[in-house]
């Protein structure tokens, strides 16, 4: 494999820095196009934060466990001239997740029937609202089908706007760049009052209230902070369906990485860009800079947490000062603590592959995640291996991420106690639901917020970026395409449209989009380069 751009085209010549799912997706897209790609990955291995450990000799997915909105997925492979189906194989959940609440309740929520989740009818979420109603009442089924019927407006007014174009500046861009209907659609999108306000007016049941608001986490959001809108997010995963991936879900970076090599890109592993080297003018970056060694391109897209780009890659810079007083206020998403454990003998488990162990006191659980861990956390556990004797169980528990270097925050170490005391409180929770963690686990490990910041630098081990925590926070989120630097793109959970894998394909989608529109291939080099001059 080559190790440096050699040779130069009539189609300008992109670099993607990172190979995580948004980096691999929009070298993908942009292979195919005719653009020439190189992706510098500094891990020897692809994916990102989409990775896999070793646990008692077993493979783990540490990163992303849930795949939805499959046709994201089929539609970049079909970008790329192949059939997902050929490479990639998903099965539909069937429970979707099973819930486990204090009170000793347990709710299982199932995929929507097939349909189209665009314009789904009261049917296609009736198995889930007979579970409702046999476990907790007629009344609190009805108030979930009103809540889906609610959630499916939000989806049809945001997929357009959104999900698959460019985020302006603010609100008023929305309206101005949107056909008229799309423009009326988003005042649909509930974002005047937060999520949790919005459950308790459809939900008079605590319970349904704290499993509909757990879906802010999927985007690392507090959802007594973040907007309404979020409540999206349970019709995108039930009105489109969970799947499982043969092979885990690792087997997504994997393929991804195979297809842009099969398009005639470059992937460099342990490649790390120290420095991106701009022009005189400080607008426009001619190169990278890997172990001392200087890779031209005319365009360069960043699969990495955007702070990284101006704290580290472009530190000293004019164009840094004014991304660091734009970007570095931003309040960071949560963070993670996950326990792995290889579990033996546990078929007969109630154990399905998606599981959640409720808290007690939701909302104190988040007030206590503004300084530590919380301690009665809710508690995440996927089982892919759930109907097997030995069973891979990945937990998950929220915590907030690092606090700034230097700040005096009183927040806890991750040190071996810390991580005793999380393990623990996984023990009591499924020791209260019975089961009982010791008899079961052989092998574990543990993976902590210093973890994560130690492999994703300047990310403060934050796993879903800036926090969507507030009614602005979707504009105040970078763009794919961030101010000064005209061909510098931006694709990953930290940019537009957010956190996911979903998501993170999509943002390569838009970025690709931007790219062909803005520089075409047809241009050649010449051209694009003077383009990007007089911009």
């Amino acid at each position: 494999m080559s190790t440096a751009l050699t040779t130069r085209t009539a189609a300008p010549e992109v670099i993607v820095i990172g190979g995580g799912i948004g980096g691999l997706s929009a070298a993908i897209r942009l292979r195919r196009l005719g653009y020439g790609v190189t992706v510098l990955e500094r891990a020897a291995t692809p994916g990102g934060k989409m990775r896999q450990v070793l646990v008692g000799g077993k493979p783990f997915d540490a990163g992303p466990s849930v795949l939805t909105l499959p046709w994201v997925l089929d539609e970049l492979c079909a970008s790329a001239g192949v059939l997902r189906s050929d490479l990639i194989q998903l099965t539909p959940l069937d429970p979707l997740c099973r819930h486990f609440f204090a009170d000793g309740t347990q709710l299982d929520l199932f995929n929507d029937e097939p349909t189209d989740g665009r314009n789904p009818s009261d049917a296609a979420w009736a198995r889930s609202a007979d579970e409702i109603r046999r476990v907790i009442g007629a009344n609190a089924a009805a108030e979930y089908v009103r809540f889906r019927r609610h959630a499916a407006r939000i989806y049809q007014a945001v997929e357009r706007p959104f999900l698959l174009s460019p985020i302006p500046p603010n609100p008023l861009g929305l309206l101005l760049q949107n056909r008229l209907s799309d423009a009326i659609g988003l005042w649909r999108i509930d974002a005047r009052r937060t999520l949790w306000q919005a459950l308790g007016r459809f939900f008079s049941d605590e319970r349904l209230r704290m499993l509909f608001a757990r879906y802010a986490t999927y985007s690392g959001a507090d959802p007594f902070l973040a907007p309404g809108t979020l409540a999206v997010i349970p019709h995108v995963e039930q009105g489109f369906g969970v799947y499982s991936i043969a092979g885990g879900m690792y087997r997504v970076a994997t393929v991804l990485a195979e297809l842009v090599e099969r398009l005639g890109g470059r992937i460099r592993y342990g490649a790390e860009v120290s420095r991106l080297v701009l022009d005189e003018k400080g607008q426009r970056i001619l190169a990278a800079e890997v172990s001392g060694e200087r890779l031209p391109a005319d365009l360069f897209v960043a699969n990495c947490d955007v702070p990284q780009l101006y704290q580290r890659m472009l530190d000293g810079t004019r164009v840094a000062e004014r991304l660091h007083q734009r970007y570095d206020h931003l309040p960071p998403s949560l963070s993670a603590c996950l326990h792995l454990a290889v579990a033996d003998d546990a078929k007969a488990l109630p154990l399905c592959h998606h599981n959640v162990f409720f808290t007690q006191n939701y909302r104190h659980e988040f007030e206590e995640l503004a300084h530590g861990p919380p301690t009665d956390p809710t508690i995440y556990l996927c089982s892919p291996d759930f109907a097997q004797a030995t069973q891979r169980w990945f937990f998950l528990t929220n915590a907030p991420a690092l606090p700034p270097h230097g700040s005096t925050s009183q927040q806890p170490a991750w040190d071996d106690a810390q991580v005793s005391r999380c393990r623990q409180r996984v023990i009591d929770k499924l020791t209260r639901h019975g089961i009982d963690y010791r008899r079961y686990v052989g092998a574990e490990a543990a993976i902590t917020p210093e973890d994560f910041a130690r492999l994703f630098p300047t990310s403060r081990g934050a796993i879903y970026g800036a926090a969507a925590s507030s009614r602005m926070a979707a504009f105040r989120r970078p763009p794919n395409q961030l101010p000064g630097l005209a061909n510098l793109f931006c694709v990953g959970g930290s940019t537009h449209p957010g956190a996911g894998v979903p998501m993170v394909m999509l943002s390569a989608k838009i970025v690709a989009g931007l790219i062909s529109k803005r520089f075409p291939v047809g241009a050649g080099v010449a051209q694009a380069m003077q383009t990007l001059r007089s911009r």
